[in-house]
């Protein structure tokens, strides 16, 4: 019987053991995952925060391409000069890259056009057409 509860004292105080040790091995690992979690917010903030810094600054850099595009697209072509489609007379007009008379008369009858790309909208070229002097016309 002695053998008994001693053996049974035994087992008692091995679980108490293997149970103290199990709850500081849980604390550690909670420990380890609560700074691993602060770490990874620290960085997804600085992550987030560079992000809003590149899109910014993506931001300005396509404003900057889209002016240059339309100041590209006013800027006549050749030996072509700029020719407002709402003020030219017909010999500046025929002057453009395949432009004819007839076509000629069709832009002056159309007018007038709030934009260059309207001559294409009210029928008085085709996009092929226009696609040949759209650097060289403005209705402005």
């Amino acid at each position: 019987m002695i053998r008994i509860a001693a053996t049974l004292g035994l087992c008692v105080a091995l679980l108490w053991m293997v149970s103290c040790s199990r709850r500081e091995s849980d604390q550690k690992l909670q420990e380890q995952a609560q700074q691993a979690t602060v770490r990874a917010k620290i960085e997804a903030q600085k992550a987030a925060a560079d992000a809003r810094v590149a899109a910014r600054q993506a931001a300005q850099e396509t404003r900057a391409i889209a002016a240059g595009v339309r100041a590209g697209m006013k800027t006549p072509t050749g030996d072509h000069p700029l020719v407002n489609v709402n003020s030219a007379d017909r010999d500046q007009l025929e002057a453009l890259p395949g432009v004819s008379a007839a076509t000629a008369r069709r832009i002056e009858e159309h007018r007038p056009y709030a934009h260059a790309h309207d001559l294409v909208r009210k029928g008085a070229v085709s996009q092929e057409e226009y696609d040949r002097i759209a650097a060289n016309v403005t209705a402005g």
